[in-house]
């Protein structure tokens, strides 16, 4: 290899008067360079592996002064620690920045403390009240929640429940009453825990908690009634999808009113649903004094269609929802509708799950209120 000649330029000389410096093989040079390289990459990889670090729960004992065993009972949620105990051992875990491990617990315990839900969709926000108040209840017991949306379709809920048990769910949570007797056996056979919610029947053979469907669609109907409604249209999503829906109608139906008319029309459950229902309503030339939506989502759509056609809410027709979502209260006008105790039946599927994971205590079939809610869309004739 020919020697090569390296110049460098003096601070403060002009390039012209610039000097030789050294004068060397160039293979040797870079050889040179290349070592100092790889020497600097690897202190500063080992520097940062040092700054990585994260602390095992035997640092976490000898940070804390305590033993594994403690330490032990305190990352999985024990509750026969003193709060002193406990708050040495958290303040151990922050500064080291240690997480446990979940299979590690699950292997020693026999728990993974990881409760499942499957809802049928997160479209609407009900769903996500209601699944907000089960995680935060889990949450204050260190359980853990996993969740799987069905689509309302028994097959995917069915294969959504076989992967939450592989990944060591010990209790689910199923909205609605209508499931496959597969899911029931696969459930049975393995002696797992489960309950029904958004629904609430004293019959069934299984638990339920939630708010009664029926009762609660035949107040809405005799509401209107009380206001001097006769005819009164019905919105609905399908019928088919949801056996919350097919109780909700059948209330309605059932409701003890005289010489008041009900016509029952079936939709997509959704806003471009909502308007749709009532375009077919207007164009039937039928006279209505009251529009029911079984779902606030549906009196959305209505108020969009019957603003389109020019009718006035409640001057022209009155309205009246179903779930008391979050922005019905600042509709114009407000929504009038009946409140569902999504975030309490949250919270009471959550606390009665644990209570019987923990403490074997039995779960109890529960129902909880609704409410009408009044507010400006409904007006007495």
């Amino acid at each position: 290899m020919k020697p090569v000649t390296f110049r460098a330029v003096i601070p403060g000389e002009k390039s012209g008067n610039s000097r030789q410096i050294c004068e060397c093989n160039r293979f040797h040079y870079l050889l040179a360079n290349c070592k100092s390289q790889v020497q600097i990459t690897i202190r500063e990889r080992q520097e940062g592996a040092e700054l990585r670090k994260v602390g095992r729960i035997r640092d976490v004992a000898k940070e804390a002064g305590l033993s594994i065993a403690t330490v032990s009972r305190v990352v999985n949620g024990t509750t026969n620690v003193s709060p002193e105990t406990r708050a040495r051992v958290l303040n151990a875990c922050k500064k080291l920045d240690y997480v446990p491990n979940p299979a590690a617990r699950a292997l020693s315990t026999n728990k993974s403390h990881t409760i499942a839900a499957i809802i049928p969709t997160i479209e609407h926000s009900v769903f996500a009240k209601y699944i907000a108040a089960i995680e935060h209840t889990l949450d204050e017991h260190s359980y853990s929640l996993v969740m799987a949306i069905s689509n309302a379709d028994e097959v995917e809920e069915l294969k959504a429940a076989r992967k939450l048990l592989g990944m060591g769910a010990e209790a689910f949570i199923l909205t609605g009453a209508v499931h496959s007797d597969e899911l029931h056996e696969m459930f049975d056979r393995r002696n797992v825990p489960y309950v029904l919610s958004s629904i609430w029947d004293p019959d069934s053979r299984n638990v339920t908690i939630g708010y009664d469907n029926y009762a609660l669609a035949a107040r809405a109907v005799e509401y209107l009634a009380s206001y001097g409604h006769k005819n009164i249209a019905v919105l609905h999503g399908p019928l088919s999808e949801s056996d919350r829906t097919v109780a909700r109608r059948s209330g309605a139906a059932d409701a003890r009113v005289t010489d008041v008319n009900l016509h029952f029309i079936e939709t997509e459950l959704n806003v471009p649903g909502g308007k749709q229902g009532v375009g077919r309503l207007l164009e039937s030339g039928k006279r209505y004094t009251a529009i029911l939506c079984f779902s606030d989502v549906l009196a959305l759509g209505t108020y969009f269609a019957l603003s389109e056609a020019g009718l006035r809410v409640p001057d022209d027709i009155s309205v009246m929802g179903f779930d008391n979502l979050d922005w019905s209260e600042h509709t114009c006008p407000p929504l009038t509708t009946i409140n569902l105790p999504a975030k309490r039946m949250g919270y009471e599927v959550a606390a009665q799950l644990i209570d019987h994971l923990e403490n074997s205590k039995p779960i109890q079939s529960t129902l909880l209120p609704g409410e009408i809610i009044e507010r400006d869309s409904v007006r007495k004739i």
